[in-house]
C-alpha cells in the first residue's frame, strides 16, 4: 500500500503543464510550477490551488493529480478515485450546485488531472454574460402583508442557520487543534477534498455576497438605531 505522497518539482511541473494546457493560456509551466500550493496530499492524489490573474480578474483553481495505479489504505486503486472523483464534479456543474466546477481534465498512462474553479469563474469561462440567476426575490414582490412575513421568516431561519454554522465552524476547530495543528495565522492546514470545496466556495465572491450584505445592513441598521436612542 501507499504512504501520502509528496509533490515533488517533476510533479508540480506536470501539474502546471496541464493548467497551461487547459486554459490555453500564454504562461510558462516552469514559472507557474513553484506557485502550486499544496492543500492535500494522500495515497491517491495531490491537490494544488493557485489564483492567477486574468482578463476576467483573479480567477481561483484547484489542480487534482492523482496516481493511477497507486492503492490507498482502503484497498481502493487511484484510477476508480480519479473516475468517482470526475463524476462528482460533473454532476455538481450539471446540477448547479454550490462547489467547485469541473474545466478540464486529462490522463496518461499512469496520471489522471483534474481542473476545477469556483462557479462565477467558470461561468465567465464558458461565455456566461450575465453572472445573476434569474430567481424571484422579495424585490419582486408588492409592498404588505407577504414581505413583512418573509422578512420575518427569514429572519428566523438565517438565525437558526447562523447558530448551527457557528456552532459546526467550532466543531471544526476542536479537530483541528485535536490534532495539533496552529489555527491562527500563518497556519498550514492541509484540506481535504470537502474542506476544499468549501474553501473554494468562499473564494467565490458571488457565493455569499447576499449573506454579507444582509449582516452589514443588520449591523449597520442596529448601530444607528442605538445610536439615535441613546
Amino acid at each position: 500500500m501507499s504512504d501520502s505522497r509528496t509533490a515533488q518539482p517533476d510533479d508540480r511541473l506536470r501539474a502546471a503543464a496541464f493548467l497551461q494546457e487547459a486554459l490555453g493560456a500564454d504562461m510558462d509551466p516552469a514559472a507557474i510550477a513553484p506557485e502550486l500550493d499544496v492543500v492535500s496530499t494522500d495515497a491517491y492524489a495531490i491537490t494544488y490551488t493557485i489564483e492567477l490573474q486574468s482578463s476576467i480578474g483573479d480567477a481561483a483553481f484547484l489542480i487534482y493529480q492523482f496516481k493511477l495505479d497507486a492503492t490507498g489504505p482502503d484497498n481502493r486503486r487511484g484510477a476508480d478515485v480519479f473516475r468517482e472523483g470526475l463524476e462528482t464534479l460533473e454532476l455538481a456543474t450539471e446540477r448547479n450546485t454550490p462547489g467547485p466546477r469541473i474545466v478540464a481534465h486529462a490522463m496518461t498512462d499512469d496520471e489522471g488531472y483534474m481542473l476545477a474553479t469556483t462557479p462565477a469563474t467558470y461561468r465567465l469561462l464558458t461565455g456566461a454574460t450575465d453572472l445573476e440567476e434569474v430567481t424571484a426575490s422579495t424585490s419582486d414582490l408588492l409592498p404588505g402583508a407577504d414581505t413583512a412575513r418573509i422578512r420575518s421568516e427569514s429572519a428566523d431561519e438565517l438565525l437558526r442557520l447562523l447558530k448551527l454554522a457557528n456552532d459546526q465552524a467550532s466543531i471544526w476547530f476542536s479537530a483541528v487543534r485535536a490534532e495539533g495543528r496552529v489555527t491562527t495565522g500563518g497556519s498550514d492546514i492541509p484540506l481535504n477534498q470537502s474542506e476544499q470545496a468549501l474553501s473554494l466556495f468562499l473564494l467565490d465572491e458571488s457565493s455569499i455576497q447576499d449573506l454579507l450584505r444582509l449582516l452589514a445592513v443588520m449591523v449597520d441598521t442596529t448601530k444607528r438605531q442605538s445610536t439615535n436612542g441613546s
